[in-house]
């Protein structure tokens, strides 16, 4: 019998699916700003380093718009 290598994802990944989640079943609707990055840690319970780091990936995957000092926005 063979088994398949388990694999557990890092807080980041966690996040990033979390997010991903809300954006696609609409209760992140298009246009909507995020909360800053220090209200995400508080409510989420994660690092800084996590919700940066989490942000920067779906911006690049084309979920949020990440502008310089406005904050980030769910794509269209």
């Amino acid at each position: 019998m063979k088994f398949e290598q388990l694999y557990a994802p890092s807080l980041k990944e966690l996040f990033v699916q979390k997010l991903q989640g809300l954006i696609l079943s609409g209760e992140l609707p298009m246009g909507q700003k995020l909360p800053s990055e220090r209200e995400l840690c508080q409510q989420m319970g994660v690092s800084r380093a996590v919700v940066n780091g989490g942000i920067s990936e779906l911006a690049r995957q084309g979920f949020l718009d990440d502008l310089p000092r406005q904050g980030a926005f769910v794509a269209d």
